[in-house]
């Protein structure tokens, strides 16, 4: 369980690298000409790639700060070890399993069904 709660970002590494292995992956066939300038360039303006970026940066910020939030939530309420194991200590049952008296219909016979 701890393990998970280190591991809970790594999808977020894992799409943020792959992004960018994939961006500089493009760096070494310009580098050693094997491909053109101009053809491993991107042609987006600059204004679309301002408000991308910036569109980003807003989501992931509102992300964390949910993580953040909903996670000082639910850690406080982590598993209690000090309680017994459900099962092993059965001293009365939690619903009554005694059966019921017979209580026979005293309606007049016109409302019985």
């Amino acid at each position: 369980m701890r393990a998970w709660m280190f591991a809970a970002p790594l999808g977020f590494i894992a799409i943020d690298t792959g992004w960018i292995v994939r961006c500089v992956g493009r760096q070494p066939w310009t580098l050693y000409e094997q491909i053109r300038t101009v053809d491993s360039a991107s042609h987006i303006l600059a204004n679309n790639v301002l408000v991308s970026l910036t569109g980003f940066t807003v989501t992931y910020i509102l992300l964390l700060i949910a993580y953040i939030y909903f996670g000082s939530r639910i850690v406080p309420r982590a598993p209690r070890f000090d309680l017994p194991v459900p099962g092993l200590e059965i001293t009365k049952p939690a619903i009554d399993t005694t059966p019921g008296e017979f209580v026979p219909d005293e309606r007049p016979v016109e409302a019985q069904q």
